[in-house]
């Protein structure tokens, strides 16, 4: 569903989005995964903001598709908001300066970006606008 929804709305001629076929499995179901890891029978991620950060963060550094990953990670960041009833409130450039932010910081900063982007995220997340 985030893999079409990402084409329909962000695909671009330039940079084509490659077809859902072409991704890894492996690595998109860990990473899709990530938001429910436990470490001692205790979730590691337990509050929606934090399950959210971490599928963001893992979407956009775990290259699961070809090309695309920024835009899908945040198509993805923004229906798992929606399934849960909330969204993010801020302008467009800024989600997308934020992709890019987390995909340029080197893997030896993880702790830091995610928790920078909790915060982002919790400062920027309102209720489910209504139709």
């Amino acid at each position: 569903m985030c893999h079409a929804l990402a084409v329909a709305l962000f695909d671009k001629y330039e940079e084509p989005i490659p077809p859902f076929e072409e991704h890894d499995p492996r690595k998109l179901e860990s990473i899709l995964g990530n938001p429910q890891q436990t470490y001692g029978g205790q979730e590691l991620y337990p509050m929606l903001i934090s399950k959210a950060a971490i599928l963001y963060y893992s979407m956009i550094k775990g290259h699961a598709f070809a090309n695309g990953n920024k835009r899908i990670s945040t198509t993805s960041l923004l229906v798992f908001l929606a399934m849960n009833k909330k969204w993010i409130s801020c302008p467009q450039d800024e989600v997308v300066q934020k992709a890019v932010t987390i995909a340029e910081s080197s893997a030896t900063v993880k702790d830091a970006v995610l928790h920078e982007l909790n915060i982002w995220i919790e400062t920027r997340l309102i209720d489910q606008p209504r139709a």
